[in-house]
């Protein structure tokens, strides 16, 4: 069938050139176990802009997009979980049978890289191409759903309940989960504890409205954009700390001595060293933000060691597809996770200037309607 999909190439064959431009493309049908979805919106993450600007993996030609939302259209003759007609979410893939997926820990997947940053199937196979036939890397995140229609596994989907806007739910699928995820499902602050955030975007304000939700009293957001901390203010920060200089003597100052737990959420600061130092004695810093794969982290050896500090890696907020996606779906019904603060919709056709006013930092969160 044909659709319209945002196809990204590097016309000087380098990472610092692109371009990216509507166009319409063939997409053959589901496989056994995939779903034809009807795309309506889709988030503008900042590992899509990772992938854009080379900072992340990703081959060109190729169709980005990996907050997907839409309506089922069509299914796979062994798909039982969704029926055409289904309004979904597109979450993170994973193969389901290895021995992580098996202990309940699809984050984690042994095949996850080649799922989401290969841009093609485990088969090495793509379900679209041009119409002269020209290959198109068109599986990232198995969805590439910067498109009109995209097949997804049926695996990595998450049915709406009827009283959710759908088209609100599609980040869901990456930022906001891994954000919120990393405080509700992996460091789970207990009564009376210190979060120290670094970096106000999608993610570290998904985690300042996860940390509202739990017993953590002092919750500190850091970011150079007084914009950011005005909203993290708003979502349930009790501090913010502005700038770039003396982040953890900040943290310090502000807690008298340092935060029971501490995310890096940058994309691409890479501030991992500063969120450990700020860290009392046996604090956990979590490690989310997007960086470079070269990127390297430098700790004092002492300071770790002493004062029982940990540093841990979280994929995408932890958790599982559909089950924590439908629960932060019922908290935002419920006005206890208020997504809609944090985004703004695009047509389409401005998917460019959706990209534009990320990379700024005027919004926050984009989303792409394709209707």
């Amino acid at each position: 069938m044909d659709i319209q999909a945002a196809v990204l190439e590097r016309p000087e064959g380098t990472l610092s050139s692109y371009k990216i431009s509507i166009e319409t493309l063939e997409l053959e049908g589901p496989r056994d176990d995939e779903v034809l979805v009807r795309v309506t919106s889709c988030g503008v993450c900042g590992t899509d802009r990772g992938c854009i600007h080379g900072i992340e993996p990703y081959p060109a030609p190729g169709v980005l997009g990996h907050e997907g939302a839409g309506i089922v259209e069509d299914v796979g003759r062994s798909v039982t979980l969704v029926k055409p007609g289904d309004r979904v979410i597109m979450g993170f893939p994973y193969c389901g049978v290895c021995r992580n997926c098996r202990g309940g820990q699809p984050r984690y997947c042994e095949s996850l890289g080649t799922l989401l940053f290969s841009g093609y199937r485990a088969d090495g196979s793509s379900p679209i191409k041009r119409r002269d036939g020209g290959a198109l890397a068109g599986r990232f995140f198995q969805q590439s759903s910067w498109s009109t229609h995209t097949v997804a596994l049926e695996r990595q989907l998450a049915k709406v309940p009827d009283h959710v806007d759908h088209d609100l739910m599609g980040p869901l699928g990456c930022s906001i989960s891994t954000g919120s995820g990393t405080v509700l499902n992996e460091l789970k602050p207990h009564p009376g504890s210190s979060i120290a955030i670094f970096g106000a975007g999608a993610v570290g304000l998904s985690a300042v409205m996860a940390a509202r939700l739990t017993g953590a009293t002092t919750i500190i957001a850091i970011d150079k954009d007084e914009r950011r901390l005005s909203l993290a203010r708003e979502l349930g920060a009790t501090h913010t700390i502005s700038g770039s200089d003396r982040l953890a003597e900040q943290v310090k100052d502000a807690t008298h001595g340092g935060v029971d737990y501490a995310i890096e959420s940058t994309n691409g600061s890479n501030l991992v060293a500063e969120a450990c130092a700020s860290l009392d004695m046996l604090g956990i810093c979590a490690m989310v933000g997007g960086a470079a794969p070269t990127a390297e982290v430098k700790l004092t050896h002492p300071d770790m060691l002493q004062h029982g500090k940990r540093l841990i890696g979280i994929m995408g907020g932890g958790g599982q597809t559909p089950a924590y996606h439908l629960a932060l779906m019922e908290l935002q019904a419920a006005g206890r996770f208020p997504l809609e603060k944090l985004v703004r919709p695009y047509a389409f056709a401005d998917v460019n200037t959706a990209i534009a006013d990320s990379d700024s930092g005027d919004v926050v969160k984009p989303i792409l309607h394709m209707n």
